[in-house]
């Protein structure tokens, strides 16, 4: 389906039951991708088209597709239009508990909670599996953190960029697909968090505490209980950069 008119796209939408207009959305282009109706590479029709088939603003539209996009269900490209992902096996939009994670909008505390339980899981998978060349990535990475310190050209974008790789060469060595792409959306979800956290000019006073370089530390020795104390810590520093 690389071209969808409006005949052929209004006939696969379900009628709207019980629930938010953004929900609506995005369990709608779900059930097209579960069947296969859509499939990677199809165009969308575009917003406003997308508003009439459905019977909702197209403000329901630009936050369903933000959320897809988030999910790496859809590419947004500036100019063309919106498509289905060409790389979307596997995406966390089939998990019903992720799925709806991000529309529950959960309190701090709890996505505090998640990330220090999560982030512990990852961790011990990283000490079981972690080779020599991929701790040196690592390290490379958190040098990289601890060099823009001193970086009077540094940016916000520079840290945040550098902050989320470190997290993102974690989930990959936990060789566990499933989990590396929750820990990526978890992380991807913290985004604006993370970026506040830099905003604040304690920023890097609070860093200095090497909350990554004590993960690391701990993952070089194999020791789990050290990278705990590393996890908890770095996620007690990351709520005060966010709430000093």
């Amino acid at each position: 389906m690389k071209q969808t008119d409006e005949f052929d796209f209004s006939r696969l939408l379900t009628p709207k039951p019980n629930e938010s207009s953004v929900d609506y959305v995005i369990n709608n282009i779900k059930e097209l991708l579960l069947t296969k109706k859509l499939i990677p590479g199809d165009r969308l029709p575009a917003e406003m088209e997308l508003a009439k088939f459905l019977s909702v603003s197209r403000g329901s539209i630009r936050e369903a597709m933000k959320i897809l996009s988030a999910f790496g269900i859809i590419e947004i490209k500036r100019g063309d239009g919106t498509y289905v992902s060409s790389d979307i096996e596997g995406k966390v939009l089939f998990d019903p508990l992720l799925f709806s994670f991000i529309l529950s909008q959960p309190e701090f505390a709890e996505l505090q909670e998640l990330r220090l339980l999560l982030e512990k899981d990852v961790l011990r998978l990283v000490i079981k599996n972690a080779t020599d060349r991929e701790i040196e990535v690592l390290r490379k990475c958190h040098e990289s953190l601890e060099a823009l310190k001193i970086d009077n050209e540094r940016t916000a974008d520079k840290v945040l960029a550098c902050d989320l790789e470190f997290h993102h060469i974690l989930g990959k060595i936990t060789r566990n697909k499933l989990l590396e792409k929750i820990y990526n959306f978890v992380m991807e979800y913290f985004r604006p968090y993370i970026e506040q956290s830099i905003h604040n000019h304690s920023y890097f006073s609070l860093e200095s505490k090497q909350t990554h370089g004590k993960i690391l530390e701990a993952i070089e020795n194999r020791d789990f209980i050290s990278a705990e104390e590393a996890v908890e810590n770095s996620v007690e520093v990351w709520k005060n950069l966010i709430f000093k």
